[in-house]
């Protein structure tokens, strides 16, 4: 089975692209409320139309409060992941088949492709699965979510 599309997002200087039925909406990063007593990767709170929507941060240590929130829901919560920034919502052709990943990424790296753009050019896009990515960050972390749903 194919995915309808991709989100191509940015993590520092790296593209990457998660597949669209995975991410249910995308939000600005603004208005991020740190928790006490939290540590990464929760990285704090968006108030999302009324409800508290925590913030997973991938990001290299040290960003501002800016850039973009890819809400996916994962195990019966609503979760954020804060990216750098999405560069574009894609159609399945316009990012082809690639190469398999190297046995040498880590395993939520699931495909290697290319993108070609006329701001850019033609640059390599890391494929991930992001509940595998959000995984290896930092295990348990779901389990963590639980005191900000109330």
């Amino acid at each position: 089975m194919t995915t309808p599309g991709y989100v191509l997002f940015r993590l520092g200087e790296r593209t990457f692209a998660t597949a669209l039925t995975d991410v249910r909406e995308i939000v600005r990063l603004t208005g991020l409320e740190s928790l006490p007593g939290t540590a990464p990767p929760l990285a704090g709170v968006l108030v999302l139309r009324g409800t508290p929507l925590p913030v997973l941060d991938v990001r290299e240590q040290g960003r501002a409060d800016e850039g973009d929130v890819l809400v996916m829901d994962v195990d019966h919560d609503t979760v954020g992941v804060a990216v750098d920034a999405v560069l574009a919502v894609l159609h399945a052709d316009e990012l082809p088949d690639g190469d398999p990943p190297a046995r040498t990424l880590p395993s939520y790296v699931v495909g290697v492709r290319r993108h070609s753009s006329a701001a850019a050019g033609d640059v390599p896009v890391l494929l991930v699965d992001l509940r595998l990515l959000l995984d290896t960050t930092a295990p348990g972390w779901v389990d963590r979510l639980s005191p900000i749903q109330t």
